[in-house]
């Protein structure tokens, strides 16, 4: 998924010009409560976050985490992620608070879902939360996302959902 424009919401793939959002939204109460401090404090640290996270991603996978803009300013991330602990790629979002409750995670969600079964050929995703992030435990089951069960990774404890594509 190059880019993907749908009304006034847009999703690219990130660039090292996206580093200022990057420390902006990763020091969000709400990324630090709900995803985890990645320790971005800097325009330094945040490069360093993107060539090794979405930029290595896109190279190894063809996917990774995409910009989400919403009338043309940086809203938050979305994407499929990779993780070891996981047996498929994962959906991830996160916004700014003032983009929460429009619809847009939703929105930006359903398009990386179409590419990860029409251009990723994916046959299933799934997506972590934490168990009292509510808003996503709620995005998810509106997604069409089901509940598998409860797991620890890295000493927390975590909900493990999963959707089939095809």
């Amino acid at each position: 998924m190059v880019q993907v424009t749908d009304g006034a919401l847009t999703l690219r793939k990130l660039t090292l010009a996206d580093a200022p959002f990057i420390v902006r939204l990763l020091n969000e109460p709400s990324w630090l409560q709900y995803i985890g401090d990645r320790k971005v404090r800097t325009k330094a640290d945040a490069e360093g976050y993107l060539k090794d996270g979405p930029l290595a991603m896109y190279k190894q996978h063809g996917f990774g985490l995409y910009l989400v803009e919403y009338e043309g300013q940086p809203a938050g991330l979305c994407g499929l992620l990779t993780r070891e602990t996981l047996p498929q790629p994962d959906l991830g979002f996160a916004l700014l608070p003032e983009f929460a409750g429009r619809g847009i995670a939703f929105e930006a969600s359903r398009i990386v879902l179409k590419a990860a079964s029409e251009q990723f050929v994916l046959n299933s995703v799934c997506a972590i939360t934490r168990p009292d992030n509510q808003r996503s435990i709620s995005l998810l089951g509106r997604l069409g996302f089901s509940y598998e069960r409860e797991f620890a990774d890295h000493g927390e404890s975590l909900k493990l959902y999963s959707l089939a594509l095809r």
